[in-house]
Formats: structure tokens, C-alpha cells, sequence
């Protein structure tokens, strides 16, 4: 027996009455970013590398169990995006050293796993690190965050890509806000974490 399955739009990917494509906006940087993604993440409705991609085409993944293409990447003009002891906050970058930056890996999992990957993860640890002393608030509210300090990649792909670049990317917190306010338009309050 075959289940009707609900149709998709070919350009966003998203069920057709979920279709993002009037707020897609047309986006660019020079800093590349690599997404770890958790394959959890990755099929979460309310995930925001889907639309992440959307705006910023050349963001590419990986999946977070083979992270062996990461052996590609020069370490001296790589960073991962992750707080710790170890991390220089993205904000203290002086101009020379946010020109030596080719690109960002952000790890895309709750907390716990991202942690865990970090620590695991032969690959990630050859990188130097980076991290936000003094980050946006969130708009990323139907998800539970740590703390107020916590951004969605989304979010964390564009203040990476203001620090390091000068680039405005307020285009793409804007379009997850559209985004997120159409597709989760029929969904109670309640399912919102303000």
C-alpha cells in the first residue's frame, strides 16, 4: 500500500503549504561556511540550516558521522565556531587576522552533542576556535536555547559572517523570521520558547 505523500516545493523543499519561496533573499559572503550537521538536525522541522542554505547557497554540509572532507580544509585559515576556554571571541579579531579567515564550520546539534563531537572529534580539535563575547539577542524562538545567549546557526552563520566580513546579513535574520512566522503561523503560543 502506497501513502500519499504531501507535495513539496521543488525550489524551497518545503511542504507546499509551508513554502518559503516569497522570502528567499538573494545572498552573498566571502566567507565560507561548512555546516557539521547532526542527522537529528537535519530532518527537525524547525531546523534552520534549511533555510540557511536557501539564502546562502554555498553553504554546504556534512553529516556529522563522517566528518572525514574536514582533512581537506587548510587549519590555519579555518575556525570552528564553538565556546570554550580555547575560543577567541569573534569580536576581538584584529583586521589581519579576520582577512587570514577563509572560512567558519559551525556545528549544527543540541548542546550535548555538539560537545560531544567537539571532544570526539580528531578533525574538529585541529582547528582554532571562536566564540561570541558579546552575540545579538535571539529571535529563534520556537526552539528551547540554553540560555539567552543562545543563537540558531542561522543566527550564528550571520553574526560570524558580520564580525569577520563587514557584510550586512540582516537579510537572513529576516527571512528566518518570515519564514518561521508563516510556517508556524497555525501553531499555539505555547509551543514558542520566549
Amino acid at each position: 500500500m502506497t501513502l500519499n505523500k504531501r507535495p513539496h516545493c521543488e525550489a524551497c523543499g518545503f511542504l507546499q503549504s509551508q513554502c518559503v519561496c516569497a522570502w528567499v533573499p538573494v545572498l552573498t559572503s566571502r566567507l565560507k561556511i561548512l555546516v557539521v550537521q547532526d542527522r537529528k538536525e537535519a530532518s527537525h522541522a524547525k531546523n534552520t540550516v534549511s533555510l540557511l542554505r536557501l539564502a546562502l547557497p554555498s553553504v554546504e554540509c556534512l553529516d556529522s558521522a563522517d566528518v572525514s572532507p574536514l582533512s581537506r580544509l587548510d587549519v590555519d585559515s579555518w575556525r570552528v565556531l564553538f565556546p570554550g576556554q580555547e575560543s577567541m571571541p569573534i569580536e576581538s579579531l584584529s583586521a589581519d587576522q579576520k582577512r587570514q579567515i577563509e572560512g567558519v564550520i559551525l556545528i549544527d546539534a543540541t548542546w550535548r552533542k555538539a560537545k560531544k563531537l567537539l571532544l570526539s572529534e580528531p578533525l574538529l580539535q585541529g582547528f582554532k576556535m571562536l566564540s561570541f563575547d558579546r552575540p545579538p539577542v535571539g529571535a529563534y524562538a520556537i526552539r528551547k536555547s540554553p540560555n539567552d545567549q543562545a543563537l540558531s546557526t542561522l543566527e550564528a552563520c550571520a553574526y560570524s559572517i558580520e564580525q569577520i566580513c563587514s557584510e550586512d546579513m540582516q537579510g537572513l535574520r529576516d527571512f528566518m523570521q518570515q519564514a518561521h512566522a508563516w510556517q508556524w503561523r497555525r501553531q499555539p503560543k505555547q509551543h514558542q520558547h520566549l
